[in-house]
């Protein structure tokens, strides 16, 4: 969001990215939020496993302040990156929020972990994310918020979209790849041709990417090589495999100290908003005008947030 404030501050990091969450959470009307973050060398762990992933994201980075360019350079960027990136976690901070960010791990692998594993029986948790992998975890549990959609994905609108069950959506993904984080798929494997060509994946039943590679070479031998998507997917079997590794969300590969960590953090209390300390925080960056009626914004938002 291209603004600034009354010192020329750009500050469209920080409204834009807490306008974002109570839009979300007017939205969804949840009882608890949990914002979190990359932590510092988080995508380690993969690129020890395949040195490209995210390789291209320097190269295509796209300026945060497209409408100030002529007013900042790279270097500027950074400075007001790393200054809104205090203030934001100094606003929420005053907020009941959870927020977690762990040296190592990506936000991705926290948030599928507290969806998968710290739910109490009866619960439900929304996570909100444009990333499509998260879309494999949708179940009675969990369901998905796309921001940029505006659109809830359960287990019925994954099916409708993807023609496959939610359950299976890590196999065609694993054939896909993703071009945003820079993993390569297999040529050729449309989401279109990998229903036809693999029925299976559409029926209530979970697969495994072991089954994906088995059903492969079983079809390419019944078909006598003629079907070029089965022998594609037979060569590409390491890559495939290292996918599943780089994309899977159901079993983490994170240290069971951080986990402990996210346990701890996740049962902490949460305390009540701290309206008039929220607002001496805005007024310091000079970002409280921004929000408009500011006490019907904090109301509105945080109502249905359960505290102590």
């Amino acid at each position: 969001i291209p603004t600034m404030n009354d010192d020329g501050d750009h500050v469209g990091g920080v409204t834009g990215v807490l306008k974002s969450i109570g839009y979300a959470i007017r939205n969804v009307q949840p009882t608890r939020v949990v914002v979190v973050f990359d932590g510092q060398g988080g995508s380690l762990s993969r690129k020890k496993k395949f040195s490209g992933y995210k390789a291209q994201r320097d190269k295509n980075k796209l300026r945060v302040n497209r409408q100030y360019k002529d007013l900042m350079n790279d270097e500027d960027e950074r400075e007001s990156m790393k200054r809104q990136f205090v203030w934001l976690n100094e606003m929420l901070d005053s907020l009941p929020l959870t927020t977690m960010i762990y040296d190592g791990v990506e936000a991705d692998d926290v948030m599928a972990y507290i969806s998968t594993k710290l739910l109490k029986e009866g619960e439900q948790s929304v996570i909100m994310s444009t990333d499509k992998d998260f879309l494999q975890l949708v179940n009675d549990d969990t369901i998905v918020w796309s921001p940029t959609k505006k659109k809830v994905y359960n287990t019925n609108e994954v099916k409708e979209e993807y023609g496959i069950e939610s359950k299976n959506l890590l196999l065609y993904r694993v054939l896909d790849g993703d071009k945003s984080d820079n993993i390569p798929g297999v040529y050729g494997c449309g989401i279109k041709t990998v229903v036809k060509r693999f029925p299976e994946i559409t029926e209530d039943t979970k697969l495994t990417v072991d089954d994906l590679l088995r059903l492969s070479e079983e079809k390419n031998k019944k078909k006598k090589g003629k079907i070029k998507i089965y022998n594609d997917i037979v060569k590409a079997k390491d890559q495939i495999l290292l996918n599943r590794e780089l994309m899977q969300l159901d079993d983490v590969d994170i240290s069971g100290s951080v986990k402990m960590n996210i346990l701890d953090r996740f049962n902490e209390q949460i305390e009540p908003v701290s309206k008039l300390g929220f607002m001496k925080i805005l007024n310091k960056y000079k970002v409280i005008s921004h929000f408009g009626n500011i006490n019907d914004w904090i109301r509105d938002t945080f109502t249905n947030i359960i505290t102590k």
